[in-house]
């Protein structure tokens, strides 16, 4: 019993509820706050006005595009995640591994599909922008949202904070 009191102790509970470990480091940066308009505008997102998300979770914050015309938003992450974390979660099926903006960067599809996310590596987490894909939405295959996120990943990336 000793020793599952200190693998508590050891833990914390995010916002969502999920297990956080101490020395799971605290994102600070705001997406939202941190990409300018005239960024977004240039990575052709005809978005409404964005939605911030997660901002109370100490691993992640989220801003969440919605295009107005289109079928289909564009989420951008601050996230906790390390690339093993993303490579051995079982969430995510890893695609391609390439390089934007001079970081090491991962494209991946979640298990059963319906995302398409490229996560930059940025100390001391991932910045990742994620476009979902499906029958009813604009991008039908993860092909072309994968397509979408990297061209907006890669416009955005002179945008890429120095640290999370």
């Amino acid at each position: 019993m000793a020793s599952l009191g200190a693998i508590a102790a050891a833990c914390t509970t995010d916002t969502e509820g999920d297990a956080v470990h101490e020395d799971t480091p605290v994102i600070t940066y705001q997406p939202c706050d941190g990409i300018p308009a005239d960024a977004v505008a240039q990575a052709r997102i005809d978005a409404q006005a964005p939605v911030r998300e997660n901002d109370k979770n100490p691993t992640s914050n989220s801003c969440r595009y919605l295009d107005r015309d289109l079928y289909y938003g564009v989420v951008v992450s601050a996230r906790a995640e390390s690339f093993e974390d993303i490579e051995s979660s079982g969430r995510f099926r890893v695609l391609n591994e390439t390089e934007i903006g001079g970081r090491r960067t991962l494209v991946s599809d979640f298990h059963g599909g319906s995302a398409c996310t490229v996560s930059v590596d940025v100390d001391p987490g991932v910045f990742e922008i994620m476009i979902g894909y499906s029958e009813l939405e604009d991008f039908r295959t993860v092909d072309a949202a994968c397509g979408r996120a990297l061209e907006v990943a890669t416009t955005l990336s002179p945008h890429f904070p120095d640290h999370l």
